[in-house]
């Protein structure tokens, strides 16, 4: 049973420090700690009669408030490059449309039309 505590008081670690990842906007390292975090829990909780769970009970709040806190800073960079991207597409378009009014058209607009010189 200690080792089972010990798996979870390293998965919270985990947890923690893929918290910080996620804040910092590095997505590819917290999905590297939520990965083994998933893989320590399984491992921790594997086979274990409700008596014993229960007895890990604490870790496993503690556990799922984490988790929650995670989802939470997750949501929030997810909305945050919701945002940026549909500002870069809106700016894309303002820039496109300049573009065409300086008189770029693409390759298919031109090529469509007729030449008198040929």
């Amino acid at each position: 049973m200690a080792t089972r505590r010990h798996m979870l008081d390293e998965a919270l670690s985990i947890g923690r420090r893929e918290l910080g990842f996620l804040a910092e906007g590095d997505v590819f390292e917290a999905e590297k700690l939520a990965h083994d975090r998933g893989r320590i829990i399984d491992e921790a909780i594997a086979n274990l009669d409700q008596g014993n769970l229960e007895k890990l009970a604490d870790k496993l709040v503690e556990m799922k408030s984490l988790h929650d806190e995670i989802t939470d800073e997750a949501r929030k960079l997810h909305a945050s490059l919701k945002h940026d991207l549909a500002s870069i597409k809106k700016q894309n378009r303002r820039i496109a449309g300049y573009s065409f009014g300086a008189g770029n058209m693409p390759r298919l607009a031109r090529e469509r039309f007729i030449s008198k010189k040929g």
